[in-house]
């Protein structure tokens, strides 16, 4: 990349996300953030969970906007808070996502609930409300189609959407693009019952030379209880052919890679 876009994008970064009283993104973090927003919108992943620092919807929805004065994004954008969660979207490409999710009836989810003594694949009645909650946000995602006919030229569209009765951590999991998702009751505890559980952790990786030369950009990385890998490895095997195949509709990203590898941990967080 020349040395004059790269410094546009640290300067964009800098400029709309810094918090008061607080360092400066670092050169690599700016980068690295860029090519988080240029995989979504490449269609390479629906959503991205912006956790880089705690700056607001509004913050994010100015780094977009600059940012696309770049030239490098194609796609129109979508800012969705969610709680205090702040998520870019790629509207179109998580409306189709979240649609084969619901017609073709792929909610994996695993039951992670603290009073387990094992992890498990969670019983219809909870794949049912999640169904139902996710064809909220479709939904919602699809009105704001509508709204970003009525946006100004270059305006970066935002909204707002939340329900106490979520888990979070199960509806991020979807609109992440995750083959699987986890759950818990949170009613009674946001603990769950994966201390000491053997995970099979899967990461997919590939190189964006328009941004950095020599280093990996991870684009996504989840995790199954290897005692239930055999029951959903058809879903992995599913996404992992979806994505190789978005993979080869675009020509920023190379060298896309896949691993695998298991751990166990004390405690886990979701």
């Amino acid at each position: 990349m020349e040395t004059a876009l790269k410094e546009q994008l640290i300067f964009a970064a800098q400029k709309t996300l810094r918090i008061k009283q607080k360092k400066n993104f670092s050169s690599s973090c700016c980068l690295n953030l860029f090519a988080e927003v240029l995989a979504v919108d490449l269609e390479l992943k629906p959503t991205f969970l912006f956790d880089y620092s705690p700056a607001k919807a509004e913050q994010v929805q100015n780094y977009i906007q600059e940012v696309q004065k770049t030239r490098l994004l194609s796609q129109h954008l979508h800012i969705l808070s969610i709680e205090e969660n702040v998520l870019i979207i790629n509207l179109n490409k998580a409306i189709r996502h979240l649609e084969r999710t619901l017609q073709e009836n792929r909610v994996p989810i695993i039951d992670v609930s603290a009073d387990r003594s094992s992890p498990r694949v969670a019983e219809t009645c909870i794949s049912n409300q999640v169904k139902a909650q996710l064809d909220l946000i479709l939904k919602h995602l699809k009105s704001q189609v509508v709204q970003r006919g009525r946006c100004e030229s270059g305006v970066v569209s935002a909204s707002k959407i939340f329900s106490s009765e979520w888990n979070l951590c199960t509806i991020f999991g979807f609109l992440l693009g995750f083959p699987i998702s986890y759950w818990f009751d949170f009613n009674k505890t946001f603990e769950n019952c994966l201390s000491m559980t053997e995970l099979r952790v899967f990461s997919a990786s590939a190189f964006c030379h328009r941004i950095t030369k020599n280093l990996k950009h991870q684009m996504y990385s989840f995790s199954i209880p290897e005692v239930l890998y055999l029951e959903l490895q058809s879903a992995v095997e599913s996404w992992n052919r979806d994505l190789q195949s978005d993979f080869t509709k675009q020509s920023n990203f190379s060298e896309l890679s896949f691993s695998t590898e298991i751990t166990c941990q004390p405690a886990i967080t979701l």
